[in-house]
């Protein structure tokens, strides 16, 4: 399969999307275990980490690391905190530029330790996997070349590490052109039913549901996705993040939502337009809001949600937030279908707290 190389021109609109994305993300992280419970240690991951920058001087993914750091740490100063970052190129050329930025960086970021190496990613992950173990948070990045290194048991053994979020690239159009090829067979958890539902905007949110298949019975974690676009009519790529916890999910989502949901173009084919809405107010939804609210209403009028936790972590799990779940719950109450008189779920505590909070105690 075709290698393609990210930084012999200037970043793309698309890959902007997906360094935006993870910046965010970072932005939203870092200060939840600054402030959190003791640790020996907060450690970034970035397995393809570039030389910093694109031939334009734009940020890449190790700069964005370095910035969002100093800013955490003006912002949430917290004596004591160790921050430890792990940046892996194999690339020669690349390495040697990464490693002249990260010599100008530990004059400005004291408290900050860095480890680097210029090794294939399989061999990077082994030698680094120690490290995630014990008392530490981990934040792992893995802007992959295509598909082929995130594999069934890189997976498994990610998703079993305590306090570890995880961003992975995926290019889904390489999944769909090469899919009868062993290396996509093996490394993608994707059956012939979902590439029977496959189009040309859908690929990366049937590929990142199927990671779900991976996820050992009994193990609570939870997958998000967002699919990217770099240009028009141009294939699909996108981000799968995944954590352990609930309050991981819901801060990636918040970042997704305020880019689109779950892609950076319209992917349901909507075509909203607020300057002329329908007749029916909620034919005016985005379908994958509307299709939300189906599916919490009969979970609820079936007896299977009948708590306010029950009903948020249904909303991570879908894909959407709390305040989606709130305004479809209100919209039951509003049209009677659900009696306040006969509510499991403490309608006043969902209406006058932050159910963010109510539930993670």
């Amino acid at each position: 399969m075709p290698v393609h190389n990210l930084h012999n021109k200037p970043f793309d609109e698309g890959t902007q999307d997906k360094l935006e994305l993870y910046r965010e993300y970072l932005r939203e992280w870092l200060p939840v275990f600054i402030h959190g419970p003791s640790l020996n240690s907060i450690n970034v991951f970035d397995f393809f980490a570039g030389p910093g920058f694109d031939m334009d001087g734009k940020p890449g993914s190790p700069v964005i690391t370095c910035e969002e750091i100093k800013e955490a740490l003006i912002k949430n100063d917290k004596k004591g905190v160790t921050i430890k970052v792990y940046l892996n190129e194999k690339d020669s050329d690349k390495y040697n530029s990464l490693l002249h930025y990260v010599e100008e960086q530990k004059a400005t970021l004291p408290k900050v330790s860095f480890s680097t190496l210029q090794k294939d990613f399989h061999i990077a992950f082994e030698e680094w996997s120690p490290d995630m173990h014990g008392r530490v948070a981990n934040l792992l990045f893995l802007d992959q070349n295509g598909v082929k290194e995130i594999s069934k048991p890189i997976f498994q053994s990610i998703i079993r590490l305590p306090k570890t979020d995880f961003l992975f690239f995926i290019s889904s159009a390489m999944v769909n052109r090469f899919k009868n090829q062993p290396e996509i067979c093996e490394r993608v958890p994707v059956t012939d039913e979902d590439y029977s539902r496959m189009n040309g905007t859908n690929v990366h949110r049937i590929v990142a549901d199927s990671y779900r298949r991976w996820i050992p019975d009994g193990l609570k974690y939870y997958l998000g996705s967002f699919s990217i676009r770099k240009q028009k009519g141009a294939n699909v790529y996108g981000l799968v993040f995944g954590s352990g916890h609930p309050l991981g999910i819901d801060k990636f989502l918040n970042v997704a939502w305020k880019h689109g949901g779950d892609a950076n173009f319209d992917i349901d084919n909507d075509k909203i337009d607020p300057s002329q809405p329908s007749l029916f107010p909620e034919m005016d939804k985005p379908s994958k809001i509307s299709a939300f609210e189906k599916e919490l209403e009969s979970a609820i009028l079936c007896g299977h949600l009948k708590t306010n936790k029950e009903l948020y972590i249904f909303s991570l799990q879908n894909g959407m937030l709390g305040s989606h779940a709130r305004k479809a719950f209100d919209l039951l109450i509003k049209d009677k279908k659900l009696p306040k008189q006969a509510l499991h779920i403490s309608y006043d505590a969902w209406k006058k707290t932050d159910v963010e909070r109510v539930i993670l105690k």
